[in-house]
C-alpha cells in the first residue's frame, strides 16, 4: 500500500509541475508539445485516485488529512470550469490551479515526512501499524452512503456533457442546472448567418426567446421540419405527450411571425430588399419522408406506434427502446443517421447558398445534432464567428417537479421543426 500511495503522490506533484510548465509555455507559444503528455498524466492521476479513495476505508494507515484534500483537488479541477463556465474565460486560471496543485501536494506531504532524502514520499514508519480497523471501515461506508450517489450523479452528468459537446460541436451543453443550447452569429461582409441549436422538448420560455432572435429587415428563416406529402408514414407521432410527462413544452410551439414562402420563390430572380417586410420570410428547408430509406422509415413508424399509440409516455419510451435493441443493427443505425443528419444537412446548406444571394440575414434554427455539420459548411464559405449566446432549454428542476406547460398563443403562424 505504501508503494501505491507514494505513486499517487509523485504523479500528483509531477502532473502539477508539468501543467505549470505547460501553462507558462502557452503564454509565449501558441502550440505547446507538452499538452498531450499533460493529458495522459492527468488521466493517470484520476485513475489512481479512485481506488486510492476506496482504500481509505480499508487501510486506516493512509492519512486522510493528506489524501482527501488531494483527491478532492484531482476531481475539482476538471469540474470547476463545468460548474462555473466563466472560469474558462480567465486565461490565468489554469496557471493558478497548476501552481496550487504543486504547492498543495508538497505542503501536505511535508506534514507527514521529515526525511530530506525523500521529501515527496511517505516514510515506512507510517505503515507499521495494523492496516484494518472495523470502526474506520464502518465510518467510511456510512459517509459514502451519501457521498457516492452524489458523486456518481455528477460523473454521469459530466460524461453526458462531454458527449453532447463533442457530438454537437459545443452547441449543446449539459450542466448541473440543465441543458443549454447555443446560438452563434457569423458574418461575411454584409451577410449574416445565425445558427440556433434546437431541441424537440424544452422550456416554453426558451422557445419564445428563440422566436425573438430573428432580426427585422431582409431576413429569412430556414426552418426544420420533415414533410410527408405522399403519406408514407403509417404511425405518426409528436413530442407533446413526452413533453407533458416532463412538465415541458414541445418544439411544435416554436412561433415565427412572418411570411411562409416556397422553394420556387427563393429561386426566383431578383432580391426582396425593396419589399417592406413586417417579419422574416420562412422557408421549410428540409426533406420529404419519401427521401428516407426503408431502415429509417421503419424506425419512424415504430416511434409513432410506441409513443403515440401508448397512453403512458414512459411506457412507450421503454417499449421503443426494447424494440430498437432487438431490431436495429449497427449497419441499419448508420443508414438511419445518414438519412436523419447528413442527408438533411445537405438540403439546408443548398438552401443557405440560395438564400445568401437574396437575403442579408439567414437564420437556421435546427436540431443541435445538425449544428456541427452545418457550422462547418458556414465556416467553409468564409463566414467568421462573431458572438455566441447560450440559453437554458431544459431546467432539471422542472423535470424533478413538473408543471403543465402553458398553452400556445392563438392566432400565430407556426413552423414545426420535427
Amino acid at each position: 500500500m505504501r508503494f501505491f500511495a507514494n505513486l499517487f503522490l509523485l504523479l500528483f506533484i509531477a502532473d502539477g509541475s508539468l501543467s505549470l510548465l505547460d501553462e507558462l509555455a502557452s503564454l509565449l507559444f501558441p502550440l505547446v508539445p507538452l499538452s498531450g503528455l499533460r493529458g495522459l498524466l492527468a488521466n493517470a492521476v484520476i485513475l489512481i485516485a479512485i481506488p486510492l479513495y476506496l482504500s481509505l476505508g480499508i487501510d486506516r494507515r493512509l492519512p486522510k488529512r493528506l489524501f482527501l484534500p488531494l483527491i478532492l483537488f484531482v476531481f475539482w479541477c476538471p469540474l470547476s470550469i463545468w460548474f462555473f463556465p466563466s472560469l474558462g474565460a480567465f486565461k490565468l486560471y489554469g496557471l493558478i490551479m497548476a501552481a496550487l496543485q504543486v504547492g498543495l501536494g508538497t505542503f501536505l506531504v511535508s506534514r507527514f515526512n521529515d526525511n530530506p532524502a525523500a521529501p515527496l514520499t511517505l516514510p515506512p514508519t507510517l505503515f507499521e501499524a495494523p492496516y484494518f480497523d472495523l470502526r474506520n471501515t464502518l465510518v467510511f461506508v456510512g459517509v459514502n452512503l451519501f457521498v457516492l450517489p452524489l458523486a456518481l450523479a455528477t460523473a454521469a452528468l459530466f460524461a453526458a456533457n462531454s458527449y453532447a459537446t463533442e457530438a454537437t460541436g459545443g452547441f449543446m451543453n449539459v450542466s448541473p442546472r440543465g441543458l443549454y443550447m447555443a446560438e452563434r452569429t457569423y458574418r461575411r461582409g454584409d451577410r449574416t448567418v445565425k445558427l440556433a441549436a434546437m431541441i424537440h422538448i424544452g422550456e416554453k420560455d426558451y422557445y419564445d426567446q428563440v422566436a425573438r432572435l430573428v432580426p427585422a429587415g431582409n431576413t429569412i428563416v430556414l426552418a426544420e421540419g420533415v414533410a410527408d406529402e405522399k403519406g408514407k408514414l403509417k404511425n405518426k407521432f409528436d413530442y407533446h405527450k413526452v413533453a407533458n410527462l416532463l412538465g415541458l413544452a414541445s418544439q411544435e410551439k416554436l412561433l415565427f411571425k412572418g411570411r411562409v414562402i416556397g422553394p420556387n420563390e427563393l429561386q426566383a430572380p431578383g432580391k426582396p430588399e425593396g419589399k417592406a417586410q413586417a417579419g422574416p420570410d420562412i422557408l421549410r428547408a428540409d426533406v420529404d419522408l419519401s427521401a428516407f430509406r426503408p431502415e429509417t422509415m421503419m424506425l419512424l413508424d415504430a416511434m409513432g406506434k410506441h409513443l403515440s399509440g401508448n397512453p403512458s409516455a414512459l411506457d412507450g419510451l421503454l417499449k421503443l427502446n426494447r424494440w430498437a435493441e432487438k431490431n436495429i443493427t449497427p449497419a441499419m443505425y448508420a443508414v438511419i443517421m445518414d438519412d436523419i443528419l447528413q442527408r438533411r444537412n445537405k438540403v439546408v446548406v443548398q438552401y443557405l447558398d440560395q438564400a445568401l444571394k437574396r437575403y442579408q440575414t439567414v437564420v437556421i434554427p435546427w436540431g443541435a445534432l445538425h449544428m456541427k455539420g452545418i457550422e462547418a459548411e458556414v465556416l467553409a464559405r468564409g463566414f467568421v464567428l462573431q458572438e455566441e449566446q447560450k440559453r437554458l432549454s431544459v431546467d432539471f428542476r422542472r423535470i424533478l417537479a413538473p408543471t403543465p406547460p402553458p398553452r400556445a398563443r392563438p392566432g400565430s403562424s407556426s413552423v414545426s421543426a420535427q
